[in-house]
């Protein structure tokens, strides 16, 4: 374990915008191996002195040297090497108490094996008096299932599982007993040889104030009021104090009297709130400034010698497992939002298919319902928006855990690569509930895994999307206000609700179009629409992978083969003939349900591929069409019409004659090549994913790497 032999503050001054110091010329030298409790009034700069130490609060002014280097100037190698427990909550309410303490072992100890991280943590939950409560799930502020003496012991023994060389403690008592506070320090000393242990403190008993090696204690405005021992602090104080009594005996000292029947510590801290030069004429000589390491100077070229360089401690790519375990177990413990989650699909799936559920002709029928595409851009839609609300707040809700494990060497590309793993399976879930639900009460046959391959794209795009959110928005508000924001503009501009005929020429960016080349044309802006993109795929997949138009595409590429070639074999004449029975037959096939045009489908394919196809096997008696099954009316003449415009000569320049990408083409060119566009959507939805979530790493990297002293 590497050693922070000595820490020293020279001058260090921070102020808040309001004009007032928090700190003001704090000059402070501390050698390894001390305890040092922080004293002083509320908002003498306590937590700010704790927040600068740990690498999260660069002051205004001042530096700070660890080992003789510059913190400020080396924090990303220093800071992994020091362990902040802040004031505030900032373990995951939904995992028990030994899930925390194991997660933090976990991050904190990348050394650890498995069975040594559970070894840690048993005896860490003994030593905290927690072994009891270990199944517990601690619970929010709204809901709490421990005490709040047992909430503060875990919090800060999340810390205590590191072997950090520098351990600082904001306010590990306020609110205990006096017993659970003795706990918590002991515990803190055990850790505290060979390192430096620096705990703020509010009105500590006096035998807690004599279990800390050092104290340091600051006055209202942030000055440097007395570091030494416990007993010089004492017997400083109390020697003042009576000197101020023994020189004001004439003004009838009655406030110095009760101060002075107070039990130390109690009584210096009341004494330091009290304005004696203004308001009682009372001077305390010799406690203004008590402590001047070296007479340190504002020359920063007079640094200390280095006594031991400080190097990043090595980063484990275990935190992968760590962080989806944590992020799993998060999920699958938020009970109200994950049924909520999965509730919300069957219902929307039989809202909008019942709505949706209508035919042209008196009994309904696939090929006749004329809402198919719409059910489809409705689907997406719901899909981007079960994705940005699945994961508009999971950041948000990490904030603290992440601020808190900023300097432990967090792999934020495992965190956010662990956080869309879990969003996967949700998005999984909700997909095939939603798609079994629509698609059957639409009769939407053999077509459910392309359903759910577009409509998971979408939702993971949605997703990525409220990752992004998540870590640019402070409050869940924010959040949720900016989702209307990513949804209604790509409802407006996917090419479904509103045609890109009929939407504003102005965003065409390139000029020049006749008005009937923009029929088909999507303009430029709307390609960074995700949802444009997996309608386009969708409305394909249904025209083109149904189970009919699969086989006649399969029939028709045999069929072409064959009359390809110069000379044919007897077999291969015969092949060619039952290829086209089978084709013209496909269009014909009758049956009285769906499940035996299915099975006469497949039989086709069979005894195609086998040879012993014969055309008087399928003539069977039926209400329903093979057509009428697979082949929807109003998807079919989406698709004609951008087929047709991609031969219209019309649509072709002068000096290019490579075919343009059509909105509902079933090919695009790209880079002088024809890809399929399904194929090629889905690369570009992928490319959607990829790019947010670099910036969800961009974001949360910048805020890690910050020194505001804010929550991430």
């Amino acid at each position: 374990m590497l050693e922070i032999k000595t820490i020293e503050l020279r001058n260090v001054s921070h102020g808040y915008g309001d004009g007032s110091n928090a700190i003001n010329k704090l000059n402070l030298k501390v050698t390894a191996g001390e305890l040092i409790c922080i004293l002083g009034p509320s908002g003498c700069g306590k937590s700010t002195i704790l927040k600068i130490l740990a690498g999260q609060l660069k002051p205004n002014k001042g530096e700070i040297f660890c080992n003789g280097q510059s913190l400020y100037e080396n924090l990303k190698e220093i800071r992994s090497h020091i362990c902040y427990a802040p004031e505030e909550e900032s373990f995951d309410p939904l995992l028990s108490v030994r899930e925390n303490i194991n997660f933090a072992t976990s991050i904190r100890r990348p050394d650890f094996s498995k069975e040594e991280c559970k070894n840690k943590t048993q005896n860490l939950l003994e030593e905290l008096l927690l072994i009891e409560k270990d199944k517990v799930v601690p619970g929010d502020h709204f809901h709490k299932l421990l005490s709040g003496g047992e909430r503060k012991r875990l919090n800060v023994g999340l810390e205590l599982t590191s072997n950090a060389p520098l351990l600082l403690i904001d306010e590990p008592t306020t609110g205990l007993s006096s017993y659970d506070s003795e706990n918590i320090v002991n515990c803190i000393k055990k850790r505290s040889y060979s390192k430096i242990c620096f705990v703020s403190i509010h009105q500590p008993s006096r035998k807690l104030f004599k279990s800390f090696d050092k104290a340091l204690l600051i006055d209202a405005k942030g000055n440097l009021a007395f570091f030494g021992t416990p007993d010089e602090m004492e017997n400083s104080f109390k020697k003042n104090l009576q000197d101020c009594i023994d020189e004001s005996l004439q003004k009838q000292p009655s406030e110095l009297l009760q101060i002075q029947s107070l039990d130390s510590p109690e009584f210096i801290l009341e004494l330091l709130q009290i304005n004696y030069d203004k308001k009682n004429g009372y001077k305390l000589s010799g406690i203004e400034k008590t402590y001047n390491p070296d007479e340190p100077s504002d020359d920063k070229s007079n640094k200390p010698q280095s006594s031991a360089v400080i190097i990043a401690k090595k980063r484990s790519h275990k935190q992968l497992t760590t962080h989806f375990l944590r992020a799993l177990l998060t999920k699958v413990r938020n009970k109200s939002g994950l049924f909520s989650g999965l509730l919300i699909s069957p219902i929307l799936a039989f809202f909008v298919a019942g709505v949706l559920r209508y035919s042209e002709t008196q009994n309904y029928t696939f090929s006749d319902a004329p809402h198919i595409p719409a059910y489809i851009f409705i689907s997406l839609v719901v899909a981007m928006f079960l994705g940005l609300t699945n994961s508009a707040g999971e950041i948000m809700r990490d904030k603290r855990i992440l601020s808190r494990e900023r300097g432990h060497g967090i792999i934020l590309t495992h965190y956010i690569l662990s956080k869309f793993i879990v969003l996967s399976f949700i998005a999984a879930a909700q997909s095939w509930i939603y798609v079994w639900i629509g698609n059957s009460i639409l009769e939407i046959h053999h077509m459910h895994w392309y359903y759910i391959l577009w409509i998971v794209m979408t939702n993971l795009v949605g997703a990525s999307i409220g990752l992004l959110i998540s870590a640019i928005s402070k409050s869940h508000i924010t959040a949720l206000s900016l989702i209307p924001m990513v949804i209604i503009p790509q409802i407006l501009l996917a090419g479904a609700l509103i045609e890109y005929n009929q939407i504003n020429p102005f965003l065409y960016l390139k000029k020049g179009h006749s008005t009937h080349s923009l029929n088909n044309k999507v303009p430029e802006f709307c390609n960074f629409i995700p949802l444009r993109w997996s309608y386009e795929s969708l409305i394909i997949s249904q025209n083109k992978y149904n189970l009919l138009n699969e086989t006649l595409t399969s029939i028709e590429k045999t069929k072409t083969n064959l009359l390809n070639k110069k000379e044919l074999s007897e077999s291969e004449k015969n092949k060619l003939s039952q290829h086209k029975e089978a084709y013209t037959l496909l269009f014909g096939i009758k049956g009285k349900d769906s499940n035996e045009i299915i099975k006469l489908i497949e039989k086709i394919n069979t005894s195609l591929e086998d040879g012993t196809f014969n055309a008087q096997d399928y003539f069977v008696d039926g209400d329903l069409s093979s057509t009428e099954l697979f082949l929807n009316n109003k998807v079919n003449d989406l698709i004609t019409a951008a087929e047709i415009e991609i031969e219209d000569y019309r649509n072709y320049t002068n000096n290019n004659s490579s075919k343009p990408n059509i909105f509902l083409a079933k090919e695009k060119t790209f880079g002088g090549r024809d890809f399929s566009t399904t194929n090629f959507n889905f690369w570009v939805l992928s490319l959607f994913i990829i790019i947010s979530m670099i910036l969800t790493g961009a974001v949360l990297r910048k805020k890690i790497n910050s020194y505001s002293g804010q929550f991430i």
